[in-house]
């Protein structure tokens, strides 16, 4: 299995050649005809690869020839690298004015040394990748033929679709989910079509015949949309189609929004219980006869390693087919259990490897592989694999392509779960509610290690401290003494090392080709590593250190692409900041202390999470920003007190960024004098964001009035379908709110402790899309235009307003979202008893009460809420009495029950020495405070 893996690995390693070298070669001097024939040389190298994969690197002699031109392909890889460095070098030296006589007093520094001393290395690379090529011709190995693709998409994969009906096990609910969404009466749509996401079978089961029919595409992988139209067209023109259905299952969700599919309509089949997998086991290994009873046990420990997975039960159950040797059960199940399904002619591993196989690139191939190096059951963050791909190398953007390496990157991400080779963990809480973060299923990880087992280990115990020379991404989980030892033995090989260890002193061997340095959380002050060397790296990880300060050599990591320091508390930035850094694309950190100074130069830069502090002295104040024309994502700005006018705010220049969510924030403790004037608004007036912004942030904004583009057509508007959200924090002389009437795209709306806050537009809400909404801490507001709010609002907090807002509002608008909302926070209202209308809401979750001063005893109608699942009270100081034990006893769903700074009803519930504690005794998680 790893054998197969060489192929992608040479095939990605000359693809980025073949790429750099077109880069380099205008920029050559003395060795541009070397470079070309170079580059025509690894195309034509290419065009083996896929005759190679053809033959499975069955033959030693191909395996011998592939490994020689990795290992070429390596070199050239270090060179060329070496060469964009010192390009990079020379440009940031030109930036900053260094006479060209000072470079030569530096033997690599020197342009004419450095050509002659690359032009010989090109050479000699040159004969060796000749020699290499001439070989394959030994071999038999011919190109591609003109026209024919080095990359192919290999066609689905052919099995029988049918089976036995009375054989299927765990898909009862499965299936009248599916038949519930057949004959749903309230579809109108011309043509319905329902997606099923499984792993399953490719035929068309059933001709069309009838004036209604339902139609059943299996296993569909198809992705161009033309040949669905020309299908669909066809089947419009037969018979009704309204009452018509067509049923489709694929492994790829993109087919399902390829085919039109509605969200709705999709359906996600659940895992199989142990038991289910255990009896798929036994109906393919006896059949209808009965099992051993000693078979049986050792098949339960088996069906658990299963994960409820129906095709890996199916396939071990055939692998046993006929078995009634203990001795043959005992050993699938210890292979399983060990993981180690290595054998080329396995079920489980051809099965499994099923997905592997059909990824269309060996670049994705190698994204997959590389995901071995966490460990099992490890949640993979989206955002942090892609640039760990990117550092790698693995990610290259077509000559042509206006994509960025990050687009290509979540392309990947999204195959690579479109194929099942993924599993979603976690999911943004945004609009599109796009994946976040993902794991990988055990025998999945399995697969990804049986692959890549040559290149990439993770080193948990001191007895695998022997590491094969040709490990090139090694995750040392194990700290022992002989770390520093072993590493030194492979460390000129390594492209990515992770560690959580100490292990400076005795460090030996040289990380020349390090991409991934990757420290998060290691026990260290000082980083163990000298940068002089490491001019390959690309991804460096310090987050959660106690790392104090970087060493001079950091400002020579000129090809750097990520820097993470999260939660780096103690580090001090150095004084000229990181300017010198012009690759990097990403920053993260989280601490004020350790905003970097002369970020204007990082003109690539992608990612500024969380904030950019502003400050006084050159190199951090806000103009910093105005060359940062590519950021994109989360953007925070703070401390923009210190911003002296609506001038220097334009020098941001935020209008020309496309940024997702843009924060803005002002410092949070300010004496009245330095509130005096205009000097917020006139700030505020020039931070104009771009009109593709969809979430919209102000915090401790300290002026009266909001800012004209906030009141223009361009981003506040009907007409734009961007902005989602919409949050105003702590924004204490604000009087008004007129901006969000209209705003045909919104769904969250916060207003939070606004004390000057009079007026928000009425009726405001009606035609809005919103699911979220939190008004509170507004004493003064004299109109909340919540009387027509959205159907469909699933959350509601609101509360503490002026006498006349509480008076007027009698919940009777509950009546519009009673089916919809699921959370309610009601805040510092006099009386609850007025509320009564709150028992409407049926599908009400979770209700929080917060601040109820002159409330003493909770009213019955609360029983009437037969959806609530948690009750939370806090700061109510005189309620001492819950609802009768009838009323709580209604409230079947009630798992949680929350008591905060309430002190007389904290008495009353006590536990079993109180009058109330029999009424919530039965209640699964109670929390006194």
């Amino acid at each position: 299995m790893a054998d197969i893996f060489l192929t992608p690995i040479v095939d990605v390693t000359i693809s980025k050649l073949i790429s750099a070298i077109a880069d380099q070669i205008n920029l050559a001097v003395s060795w541009k005809a070397e470079l070309r024939r170079l580059k025509d040389t690894l195309t034509m190298i290419r065009g083996l690869l896929q005759r190679v994969g053809e033959r499975q690197v069955t033959d030693p002699d191909v395996k011998l020839w592939l490994e020689r031109l990795r290992d070429a392909a390596s070199d050239a890889d270090d060179v060329l690298d070496e060469v964009a460095y010192e390009n990079l070098k020379r440009k940031i030296e030109i930036q900053n004015h260094m006479r060209r006589k000072v470079c030569y007093f530096f033997f690599h520094s020197n342009p004419l040394i450095f050509q002659m001393k690359m032009a010989k290395k090109i050479k000699k690379i040159i004969a060796s990748v000749d020699d290499i090529n001439k070989e394959a011709q030994d071999f038999g190995l011919q190109p591609n033929l003109v026209g024919q693709g080095v990359e192919q998409r290999r066609g689905s994969p052919q099995t029988t679709s049918f089976c036995d009906v009375s054989q299927v096990v765990g898909r009862d609910d499965d299936v009248s989910r599916i038949v519930e969404l057949l004959i749903d009466s309230t579809n109108q749509l011309p043509l319905c079509v329902i997606s099923i996401i499984d792993i399953v079978i490719q035929k068309i089961r059933n001709e069309l015949a009838g004036e209604n029919y339902l139609l059943v595409l299996d296993d569909v992988w198809n992705l161009e949309r033309k040949k669905w139209e020309e299908l669909r067209s066809l089947l419009l023109g037969i018979g009704n189609n309204s009452r018509s259905r067509i049923l489709v299952t694929t492994r790829d969700e993109r087919v399902a929004s390829t085919m039109g599919t509605f969200p709705k309509h999709k359906h996600y089949p659940r895992e199989l219980e142990k038991d289910e997998c255990l009896s798929i086991i036994k109906q393919r290994a006896f059949g209808n006869s009965p099992i051993p009873s000693d078979l049986e046990l050792i098949g339960r420990e088996i069906a658990e390693k299963c994960r409820g997975v129906p095709l890996v039960a199916n396939v071990i159950g055939g692998t046993l087919c006929n078995s009634r040797n203990k001795v043959d059960w005992l050993s699938i199940k210890n292979k399983i259990n060990a993981l180690e399904l290595q054998k080329e002619d396995s079920r489980i591993l051809s099965i499994l490897k099923l997905s592997f196989d059909r990824l269309p690139e060996p670049a994705l191939k190698q994204c997959f592989a590389f995901c071995s190096i966490f460990p099992k059951d490890y949640v993979m963050q989206k955002e942090i694999l892609i640039e760990f791909w990117m550092a790698e190398g693995f990610i290259q953007s077509p000559e042509g392509s206006s994509k960025t390496l990050e687009d290509i990157g979540n392309e990947y991400f999204n195959d690579l779960l479109s194929y099942s080779l993924f599993q979603v963990e976690e999911v943004e809480e945004t609009c599109n509610g796009s994946v976040s973060a993902c794991k990988m299923h055990d025998l999945i990880h399995d697969l990804a290690q049986s692959v890549s087992k040559h290149e990439i280990m993770i080193l948990e115990t001191i007895s695998e401290c022997n590491i094969p020379k040709s490990v090139q991404h090694l995750n040392l989980i194990y700290g022992g003494e002989m770390v520093p030892t072993v590493l030194g033995d492979v460390a000129q090989n390594l492209h990515t090392l992770f560690s959580k260890h100490n292990f400076s002193s005795g460090m030996q061997g040289d990380l020349k080709r390090l991409r991934v340095l990757n420290l998060c959380g290691a026990h260290i002050e000082e980083l163990p590593f000298c940068f002089d060397n490491m001019k390959s790296l690309r991804f460096l990880d310090i987050s959660s250190t106690r790392i104090k300060e970087l060493p001079k050599s950091f400002s020579k990591l000129y090809n750097l692409q990520t820097f993470r320091f999260m939660d780096c508390y103690c580090l001090k930035m150095p004084s000229e900041g990181i300017g010198y850094l012009i690759n990097l694309r990403h920053i993260h950190f989280n601490g004020e202390e350790q905003m970097p100074a002369n970020i204007g130069r990082l003109t690539s830069l992608q990612t500024l999470q969380y904030f950019f502090s502003v400050g006084t002295r050159k190199g951090l104040k806000i103009e910093e920003l105005g060359s940062l024309s590519r950021l994109k994502g989360s953007f925070w700005i703070w401390n923009l007190e210190l911003v002296k006018d609506k001038s220097e705010a334009k020098l941001a220049k935020l209008h020309e960024k496309a940024v997702d969510e843009l924060k803005l924030s002002w410092k949070n403790i300010r004496n009245e004098l330095e509130l005096e004037g205009n000097r917020d608004e006139d700030v505020l007036e020039g931070l104009r964001p771009h009109p593709n912004l969809r979430r919209l942030e102000i915090r401790f904004y300290g002026g009266k009035n909001l800012p004209s583009w906030m009141l223009s057509n361009e981003l506040f508007s009907p007409n734009n379908f961007n902005l989602v959200e919409l949050r105003i924090i702590n924004c204490r002389k604000l009087n008004s709110i007129p901006v969000i009437n209209g705003l045909s795209s919104l769904k969250q709306l916060t207003i939070w402790n606004c004390k000057e806050l009079t007026n928000i537009v009425d009726r405001a809400f009606e035609k809005m899309p919103l699911e979220k909404v939190s008004i509170q801490h507004c004493p003064k507001l004299e109109s909340l235009g919540a009387t027509c709010l959205p159907l469909g609002l699933k959350e509601l907090k609101i509360g503490h307003f002026s006498e006349e807002v509480e008076e007027s509002l009698d919940f009777s608008f509950i009546h519009h979202i009673h089916a919809s909302l699921e959370k309610l926070g009601l805040t510092k209202w006099k009386k609850l008893t007025q509320l009564h209308q709150i028992q409407h809401l049926t599908a009400l979750r979770e209700l929080e009460i917060q601040g109820f001063s002159k409330l003493d005893a909770l009213p019955e109608w609360l029983g009437n809420l037969s959806s609530l699942e948690s009750l939370s009270i806090e700061d109510c100081e005189i309620l001492k009495c819950l609802p009768s034990a009838e009323a709580i006893r209604r409230l079947t769903k009630l798992k949680m029950l929350k008591i905060t700074n309430c002190p007389r009803l904290k008495e009353s519930c006590a536990k079993e020495t109180s009058a109330e504690w029999p009424k919530i005794s039965h209640i699964p998680y109670i929390d006194l405070q």
